[in-house]
């Protein structure tokens, strides 16, 4: 029976994998191979994809004990 120490193994550190490359460019509208006017403004479009994203500066919720009073 082994009674010693431990066998100082110590794992390796996780490597984050690395962001993918964005692609091309978004081509034109096409109907019936003819370009169109575009819908939605490209310059607008992220604006548009992120309208609904939570706030980045939200405050910290409060938890059970912060509304504690000590009044039982």
């Amino acid at each position: 029976m082994c009674l010693g120490g431990g066998s100082g193994y110590a794992p390796q550190a996780v490597k984050k994998a690395p962001d993918p490359e964005p692609g091309p460019a978004s081509p034109p509208d096409m109907v019936n191979n003819t370009i169109i006017p575009n819908a939605n403004p490209r310059d607008q479009q992220q604006a548009a994809r992120s309208e609904f994203d939570p706030p980045k500066n939200k405050a910290k919720l409060k938890t059970q004990s912060d509304k504690n009073t000590g009044l039982y």
